[in-house]
């Protein structure tokens, strides 16, 4: 893409997602209309994957609540940030991104002074989290949520791999809302949180009816006779119905990046960056959110939403600092683990919160902000709801 006679230059973002339209957002703000920007995805809406537990169990609710934004009227908005910002949707996948281009998989090339990378990652199998590339509308994301709950309401037994953040809040929203349901829960038990954590968050789910067990899963489906058993052999559960998929997170980056670009890709397919969070080999390449790999000796947040915002704030000013050629900053990864603030959504109604505050408040304070609507009426705005859709 061109710059516009009055752009400093301008920027290609891949990924509509929270953390991509974060860095249109901040260089809307940074600079206003003197950096064009365009956002590349293969959907047609911003999806609010934090939310993807409720969605499974209240497909119906999506609209109501905005989990599947229009990502057009997004960008119109983030346009409207200051001044007349020039930032533009292309629905479309890509399918290589070089140091300065992007291309599509209709065969056309867009070229930038600046890309950046915001394209998350994905669970293994099924659509738990992130969309799966066949669901580019926002009718077809919500119609496959609509058929997995079928199967899950004509289900008596439920087994959910990994007992992440994702699969712990997906265990309880499906026992909130079947609490007839046999739900076992299979994995390491939030392993990158304190033990107090652990144990709260245990001893919730099983006072709500869920299993819980260590060990690991592999199969996509139960056994013939309706048997799923773990890795080492050491269990078997009996009678399962469905698995849902919670864990293997996997990325994008060996698929996507050129030649140039594939010595900064990580066997598990990120991509390693300089703290200015720039590619460790390329200065037009930056990356935000789960695709860009953790240094070794750092701590990313490990909520992913913070984590991109966070990221892509670095980003946004960095990508203006540049065209402008101006020092650029560091991001500040973190020595330590950052385990709190943090809050599980266990259903409407029962949260786990970790905040340094006693239980009771911390508890009320999940209820409130994160079991209503996974945070979305205290972000809705930022993203133009009620002004441009």
């Amino acid at each position: 893409m061109a710059p516009s006679s009055e752009s400093l230059g301008s920027c290609i973002i891949v990924g509509g997602g929270p953390g991509g339209v974060h860095v249109a957002t901040t260089i809307a703000k940074t600079c206003g209309a003197t950096v064009d920007v365009t956002i590349v995805d293969r959907q047609n809406y911003m999806d609010w994957s934090l939310a993807s537990p409720r969605m499974l169990v209240a497909p119906d609710d999506i609209d109501q609540y905005g989990y599947c934004m229009p990502l057009d009227k997004v960008c119109e908005f983030v346009g409207l940030q200051k001044g007349k910002n020039k930032t533009t949707f292309v629905q479309a996948a890509v399918t290589q991104v070089g140091p300065k281009s992007v291309t599509l998989d209709n065969g056309k090339t867009l070229e930038a002074d600046v890309i950046v990378v915001a394209i998350g990652g994905q669970y293994a199998s099924g659509a738990i989290w992130k969309p799966t590339p066949d669901l580019t509308t926002r009718e077809t994301r919500i119609a496959a949520f609509r058929t997995l709950r079928e199967k899950i309401a004509n289900s008596k037994h439920v087994v959910v791999t990994g007992a992440g953040p994702s699969g712990v809040e997906v265990a309880g929203e499906l026992k909130a809302a079947f609490p007839d349901l046999q739900v076992t829960m299979v994995g390491s038990l939030l392993p990158n949180s304190p033990e107090v954590l652990q144990i709260r968050v245990k001893t919730a789910l099983e006072g709500m009816g869920v299993v819980v067990k260590e060990g690991r899963v592999d199969a996509k489906e139960p056994d013939s006779d309706g048997t799923v058993k773990t890795r080492d052999g050491g269990t078997t559960i009996e009678n399962v119905d469905l698995i849902l998929n919670a864990a293997g997170f996997t990325f994008k980056g060996k698929d996507i990046a050129d030649d140039t670009l594939q010595k900064d890709v990580t066997d598990r397919g990120q991509f390693n960056c300089r703290h200015t969070l720039q590619l460790a080999s390329t200065d037009s390449v930056f990356c935000c959110g789960d695709v860009l790999a953790v240094p070794e000796g750092y701590y990313a947040d490990v909520k992913g939403l913070q984590h991109a915002d966070m990221t892509a704030e670095t980003v946004g000013k960095n990508v203006v600092a540049m065209l402008q050629q101006k020092p650029l900053a560091d991001f500040a990864w973190s020595k330590t683990p950052i385990n709190k603030p943090m809050m599980t959504a266990l259903g409407p109604k029962i949260a786990v919160g970790y905040m340094g505050l006693p239980n009771f408040m911390e508890n009320f304070l999940g209820r409130t902000l994160k079991c209503k609507d996974y945070y979305m009426s205290l972000k809705k705005s930022g993203y133009g709801k009620g002004k441009t859709w």
